[in-house]
């Protein structure tokens, strides 16, 4: 079985009036031990892609499953225990805490992970990274690099199946950025699974397979092998054009289409023969496409939903408590009742008018929330809490009708009777 597995993975967002579309429909396989680079254009999705396959976000439409379990339907919860066991991230700009020295950085999702120990973890996966005696150092002492390896360190300590890395070079030197993927390698010979997404040909072809995307969809996977012989046949062909000065371009097209735009990035001659590369924009959708991350009004709904029992029982008790107080005695126009009676009675009686309005309100705008929903198509949040809502509300109101009718059943057997 695959580590990871997505079938129609799609992500939409809205942005101002417009709807775009992220994702489109995704398939993709992840085997245990692949060390795989992610590359594309600004807005071709490989950021996208991470976020949901790292857990930090939901997807609009499709499976994820990782390692054998389904997490696209998974509960808040249980995607933050997957987060801090299965899975760790590395992010260009490190994330560190700086007044805490790098063996407690390390330790940050251990304590999460309520482990006891903590330190002795965190020492191991300093050692991996080839930080053992920087480790009382905070951040602010250690450079680019050691700063990143510190978050690969980080990354690995809980041991998860997986490693992600956004642009984990992206504010290094050269120098640097070469030294930090020589420890992802290394991490990868230990059999740590890693995938990296990057913007830079170089370091994608230091992985050992290449996934290239463009407006959401997968245009390439190839292992980096592959890849890296057909940028040397082009770049051999490209030698033979300027030694030549004959028009060869039909062939280095066809290379470099087969390579995908890792391939170009390489080989700026070969580019210029072919058509020019163009960041690609997001695709608008329809509306009927389109799915929202949260339904508007579910807060409301709940909210209303329960307050409805609560003022419900609040002016039940209250009315009981006046009864006890006041019940025995007997008032006319020479004997008043206090004032006190009046507020009370004042207070109960608005108690119970804005029991029936909350309860309305959550049904009626329960339902009207549930056919939003309905009508477009997709993943909602917040349907459970609409109907939590609606059943509080109007089952509240369901009992409040029924004692009504039961006293006024009552009255009139006794005016029958009496």
């Amino acid at each position: 079985m695959s580590l990871i597995q997505i079938k129609g993975l799609t992500k939409y967002y809205r942005m101002g009036d417009s709807i775009v579309h992220a994702l489109d429909g995704v398939d993709l396989e992840i085997e245990r031990g692949e060390f795989i680079a992610v590359t594309g254009a600004s807005g071709s999705g490989k950021s996208t892609i991470m976020h949901l396959l790292g857990c930090l976000d939901r997807p609009t439409a499709g499976e994820y499953h990782l390692n054998g379990r389904n997490v696209s339907q998974m509960s808040d919860r249980e995607l933050a225990a997957v987060r801090n066991q299965d899975i760790g991230f590395v992010f260009q700009t490190f994330n560190l805490i700086n007044r805490t020295s790098a063996l407690d950085n390390v330790g940050v999702p251990l304590f999460y992970a309520r482990t006891t120990n903590t330190r002795a973890p965190a020492r191991r996966a300093l050692e991996r990274v080839g930080l053992t005696g920087r480790i009382t150092h905070t951040p602010s002492e250690l450079s680019g690099g050691e700063r990143q390896r510190v978050a690969i360190a980080r990354a690995i300590v809980n041991d998860p199946v997986i490693v992600f890395a956004d642009e984990p070079t992206g504010n290094l030197d050269t120098r640097t950025g070469e030294q930090i993927m020589e420890v992802f390698r290394s991490l990868n010979e230990q059999g740590v699974t890693i995938v990296l997404v990057t913007h830079e040909s170089d370091v994608a072809m230091q992985t050992k397979r290449i996934v290239h995307m463009s407006d959401g969809k997968i245009t390439m996977d190839k292992p980096a092998s592959e890849i890296e012989a057909s940028v040397l046949g082009v770049s051999n062909l490209s030698q033979n054009i300027k030694s030549t000065h004959k028009p060869v371009a039909t062939p280095i097209v066809s290379v470099i289409t087969d390579a995908a735009p890792v391939a170009t990035q390489a080989v700026p001659e070969a580019v210029a023969v072919a058509k020019p590369a163009t960041v690609s924009e997001p695709k608008a959708i329809s509306e009927e496409q389109m799915t929202a991350r949260f339904a508007s009004g579910a807060n409301a709904v709940l909210a209303s939903g329960i307050l409805t029992p609560v003022l419900l029982a609040g002016g039940m008790i209250g009315g009981v408590l006046l009864k006890n107080i006041f019940g025995d005695q007997k008032f006319s126009p020479e004997n008043p009742p206090p004032p006190e009676v009046a507020v009370y009675g004042l207070l109960l009686t608005l108690s119970l008018l804005l029991s029936i309005i909350s309860g309305f309100v959550s049904v009626f705008w329960g339902r009207a929330v549930r056919r939003r929903i309905r009508s477009v198509p997709g993943r909602w949040i917040g349907g459970k809490r609409v109907l939590t809502g609606m059943i509080c509300g109007g089952g509240t109101l369901a009992l409040l009708g029924a004692m009504i009718a039961i006293n006024i059943v009552a009255w009139m057997m006794k005016a029958k009777t009496g």
